[in-house]
């Protein structure tokens, strides 16, 4: 998750009124209390069972109150293997607890006495806002853009002026590009083939470049700290690693069946290679340190990556081009 934006406390979506009661009373004895009294809850899901100390040992959904005999102990149906959060912990973790668990709710404890539930309601909100938020980080919109629902209520000035710099930045990057290849047109003169590979290498790099990224975003805003970024780095490359091997050898069998031109297969096969393998670390690379220094969703890792992704693959299979050809 984009640590730029504010981390949501969980007070503000706790609900306090919410049905208790001991391990000893019957269902009878619940259905009883619910009857006089269950206008006075905001939240009726689950019922919370604590001892004689006040502690939270259970819970039970209020559809068994209806499945089992009324004479039936409390203790008997509760679930008491908890599943619980700390006031400390943020919204966007509880929202991915209850995910993983798939429960309706989460009751909030300290020192193992219940404070409050955070339910459903609030755990789809934050996940609507976080998928949202994540979505403009990974395109390069501007936060503000969050202030609004709908897209249409954008003021136009504003929403051109938040989108157009990385429109800018990749059309002062493509005419870099054009000039950069402009210093090989001798050779792209003598091999043709060269230069009609030029836009299948940016588009492959292009494409695993925001496949990475894609999931580096995912992964970051579900797992957040639990993430090892070290094994996650290694495993993420290995994966480049392979698929590079697998595109380059193709890419080779293609040309040298179609073209018949074995050293320029290898060239070109050799400079995929290497331009997925740094493809894949940059993607990765941006990303983290977008996450890491707290930037602005503005300097979203989407554009910065592709820029830079087009760039080094240009810039990788001229110089591969130069030492083989």
């Amino acid at each position: 998750m984009n640590n730029s934006h504010e981390k949501s406390s969980i007070n503000e979506h706790i609900i306090h009124k919410i049905p208790i009661i001991d391990e000893d009373s019957t269902i009878k004895d619940a259905l009883l209390m619910l009857e006089k009294i269950s206008n006075k809850y905001d939240s009726v899901d689950n019922i919370f069972v604590l001892d004689q100390k006040d502690n939270l040992i259970g819970l039970f959904d209020i559809q068994e109150l209806f499945n089992k005999p009324k004479n039936t102990l409390i203790k008997k149906i509760m679930q008491k293997k908890i599943i619980t959060v700390s006031l400390d912990t943020e919204i966007e973790k509880v929202a991915h607890i209850a995910l993983k668990h798939n429960l309706k709710q989460i009751p909030v404890t300290r020192s193992r006495k219940l404070i409050g539930v955070v339910a459903t309601k609030d755990i789809l909100s934050t996940i609507n806002k976080s998928l949202k938020r994540d979505i403009f980080h990974f395109a390069g919109i501007h936060k503000s853009h969050l202030d609004f629902e709908n897209s249409m209520e954008i003021p136009l000035f504003k929403a051109v002026k938040n989108r157009l710099l990385w429109i800018i930045l990749g059309l002062m990057g493509a005419i870099i590009m054009a000039l950069y290849i402009g210093l090989f047109e001798e050779t792209l003169r003598k091999y043709m083939i060269i230069a009609s590979f030029v836009p299948a290498i940016v588009y492959i790099s292009d494409a695993l470049g925001t496949q990475f990224q894609t999931v580096f975003v995912r992964d970051l805003a579900i797992l957040g700290k639990e993430l090892n970024i070290k094994k996650y780095f290694l495993k993420q490359m290995v994966i480049g690693f392979v698929i590079a091997c697998i595109i380059s050898i193709l890419m080779f069998c293609s040309i040298f069946l179609i073209w018949k031109i074995p050293h320029i297969a290898f060239i070109i096969s050799l400079a995929s290679f290497i331009t997925l393998i740094a493809t894949s670390f940059f993607a990765l690379l941006i990303t983290l340190l977008i996450k890491k220094f707290k930037w602005d969703p503005a300097m979203g890792s989407g554009p910065i990556a592709t820029i830079i992704s087009d760039m080094t693959s240009i810039v990788i299979y001229f110089i591969i081009v130069v030492l083989f050809i």
